[in-house]
């Protein structure tokens, strides 16, 4: 007799096989999987990803564990607490929906090679409910595995700590014998092997010579322009990728220019170690330099320098950098001391230089008229024409650097002894201020610190003019300043004022006008180390007008040339 059964039945009255299937599933833990290896283990070859995934994937198995998601971080160091992917899988872990049951690495170093970060994030997983467990190492779920823990943890960072006190020394070694200690090749050098320690190439930086006419090329933008007019580094960058250059086959981008503007390289001598054996940043004096050939002057790099730093948004608003007015920027209120800034009339008929502040806070708050924007222009330019260009009043102001005499010369060489004294602490004290930024120790984003470099930079470039002007009086060629030099150097200055295009008259007023103080008298400010070293750039020039700087010599206890005018309200 035959029965029909409906469902499922265990003939044998011991468990289901389905049931037990659905328990052993039920059982099974969840867990993440975090591979990592740091830039050295991988250079030397001593683990992979690929093996670190096979090996969680067999632990897995062996264990009932299902691989829910591996954390890959390759070329992270494990004293590195800003991991993206180890610290979105230590979120995910502990969120409150509990994905996963453990974490499973290949050891502990894997996770981590900081102590205290171990114990932070071990806490953390703990009160989640979340366990740690290591392919290679096992611990115990008691008091002595805990401190079996701990102290393979500090083995880990010991072993990192030693690891890295020996790769610096290697290369404090290798800067000290004048080698390339490593890294990018920056653009304008290749690294060339010059013998062999063994099993070990030492380099050193050569010339690339395609590349250092590029480099040149950008340092002498950003110092000329193309019209005697500085480029910023957006410009250049245009610039030369419409013209075809390249970076090694890539793009220009502004902070390509920027970099390069700003790497020592170019000089000669770069920083082959800035650390001790624990890490810490050293003084400058205490710093590795290695020679390297050099590409650009440092009179020019310095130049570029201030250029950059006075037109950097943070001192220099861009609205001044690239204003086609002539004096914004350079005028002043004589009142009050804020800058002047242009406002229109007439429904844009008539422009008109206005107090910034009587422009906020309403004409109670500042006495000084609106005056004509054509009319002051032409006023100003027009006295400096006349008043400081003319043959005799610029060969009076120039009689200085003029005197040729015995005591004059000595007079010169300790002046440039002493200039060239102040040059080198002031680089030393711009080098200070980096370091501090780069250590942590001070803010890029705090107003002091910003002021201060721009300060520091603008006195190395005034620093660097003086140097200059002062070497091109003592010498005795071609160089020499004159009085036909002299001469010619204001009749191309005038002939710019007077008959020049807007961009070569603006270019003249901020080359050597410091500051147009604008009140019921118009007084204009500037420096007679600038006219100097004007005047050196005719005579170097041998005719041919030359690109003069934007900034006059900013030194305090230079000689001031000042001119007044008389200028009616309008």
């Amino acid at each position: 007799m035959s029965r029909n059964f409906q469902g499922r039945t265990n003939l044998t009255g011991g468990p289901d096989m389905h049931t037990m299937s659905r328990e052993k599933l039920a059982s099974r833990r969840r867990a993440f999987g975090y591979v990592r290896v740091s830039t050295t283990e991988q250079a030397q070859h001593q683990t992979s990803i690929r093996q670190q995934k096979a090996d969680l994937q067999k632990f897995c198995n062996d264990n009932d564990i299902d691989l829910i998601e591996i954390f890959e971080e390759p070329g992270v160091s494990g004293s590195d607490r800003r991991r993206p992917e180890f610290n979105r899988m230590l979120l995910l872990a502990t969120s409150e929906d509990h994905p996963v049951d453990a974490i499973v690495a290949c050891d502990m170093s894997r996770l981590a090679r900081d102590v205290e970060f171990t114990v932070l994030t071990d806490g953390q997983l703990r009160r989640a409910g979340v366990q740690c467990l290591f392919v290679y190492q096992s611990f115990e779920e008691s008091h002595a595995g805990l401190l079996h823990r701990l102290l393979t943890g500090w083995q880990d960072q010991e072993a990192i700590v030693k690891a890295s006190q020996n790769t610096r020394r290697g290369l404090r070694g290798t800067a000290l014998e004048g080698f390339w200690t490593g890294g990018p090749v920056p653009l304008g050098y290749v690294s060339q092997t010059v013998e062999f320690r063994g099993k070990k190439e030492k380099k050193r930086l050569f010339i690339e010579e395609n590349e250092a006419r590029v480099i040149q090329k950008i340092f002498d933008l950003a110092e000329h322009g193309i019209d005697g007019s500085p480029m910023g580094g957006r410009a250049i960058a245009e610039y030369l990728n419409s013209h075809g250059y390249t970076r090694r086959g890539k793009k220009f981008f502004n902070a390509t220019v920027a970099g390069i503007l700003s790497r020592p390289h170019y000089l000669g001598k770069f920083p082959g170690n800035k650390f001790d054996e624990l890490g810490k940043l050293l003084p400058e004096e205490e710093w590795t330099w290695v020679q390297c050939p050099p590409i650009v002057t440092q009179r020019q790099f310095d130049s570029v320098a201030a250029l950059r730093e006075k037109r950097a948004p943070r001192n220099t608003p861009p609205r001044v950098v690239n204003s086609p007015t002539l004096l914004i920027g350079l005028a002043q209120c004589a009142a009050c001391g804020s800058g002047m800034t242009i406002r229109t009339g007439k429904s844009g008929r008539y422009r008109y230089y206005s107090c910034h502040s009587k422009v906020n806070r309403g004409a109670s708050s500042c006495g000084c008229p609106n005056v004509r924007a054509e009319e002051l222009d032409k006023q100003v330019l027009s006295a400096v024409a006349d008043k400081i260009f003319s043959a005799a009043n610029l060969e009076s102001l120039l009689s200085k650097v003029l005197d040729t005499s015995d005591a004059a010369r000595q007079q010169k060489l300790t002046e440039l002894e002493q200039c060239e004294e102040r040059l080198t602490e002031a680089r030393r004290r711009l080098s200070n201020l980096h370091d501090g930024i780069e250590s942590g120790a001070l803010s890029p984003r705090d107003p002091d610190i910003t002021a201060r470099i721009k300060e520091r930079r603008i006195e190395i470039d005034g620093l660097n003019t003086t140097a200059t002007t002062l070497r091109q009086q003592l010498d005795r060629g071609i160089g020499h300043i004159t009085p036909s030099a002299v001469e010619k150097f204001g009749e191309t200055v005038r002939s710019r004022l007077l008959e020049g295009n807007d961009k070569a008259r603006q270019q003249i007023a901020r080359a050597f006008i410091d500051k147009v103080r604008v009140g019921r008298t118009i007084t204009i400010e500037g420096q007679t180390e600038a006219l100097a070293h004007g005047a050196a750039s005719i005579a170097r020039s041998k005719g041919r007008v030359p690109s003069f700087d934007r900034k006059w010599c900013p030194e305090e206890d230079s000689n001031r040339s000042q001119n007044v005018a008389k200028l009616r309200e309008s």
